[in-house]
């Protein structure tokens, strides 16, 4: 998934959260209110503002690991391009040396054939 869609997601989320809250704090107040007129409320109350804390407890952990999956995403991402640097200059390193081998191998061929021209020429004259 592309970083830029998943801190869209995040941020949706964190607003789609943020409404929530607001509609949860429109409800209790009015729970609070209709407490007063409705002894038969009160339980109903305690009930909705323990599922208002766990909720906005488990939302919160949401978040956390949300932003943690992110943080990890780009250390990921980093430590790739990281890798891809360092396998490119091993392609390049890699590429020196054969050319190097080559260069000596070459050399080696020269040397080779002078001395069997030095030799051949020695049988000629002898």
């Amino acid at each position: 998934m592309d970083l830029a869609l998943r801190d869209k997601k995040i941020f949706q989320m964190k607003a789609e959260l943020e409404n929530r809250k607001r509609l949860l704090c429109m409800k209790r107040k009015q729970l609070v209110q209709n407490k007063r007129e409705n002894k038969l409320l009160e339980n109903v109350l305690g009930d909705y503002e323990t599922y208002n804390k766990r909720f906005i407890k488990d939302h919160d952990r949401k978040i956390v690991f949300l932003q943690q999956l992110h943080s990890y995403v780009e250390r990921i991402t980093h430590d790739l391009k990281l890798t891809d640097t360092k396998l490119q200059e091993s392609k390049n390193e890699q590429r020196d040396i054969m050319k190097e081998i080559t260069l000596l191998k070459n050399e080696i061929d020269n040397l080779v054939e002078d001395n069997e021209d030095i030799n051949s020429n020695s049988n000629i004259d002898g």
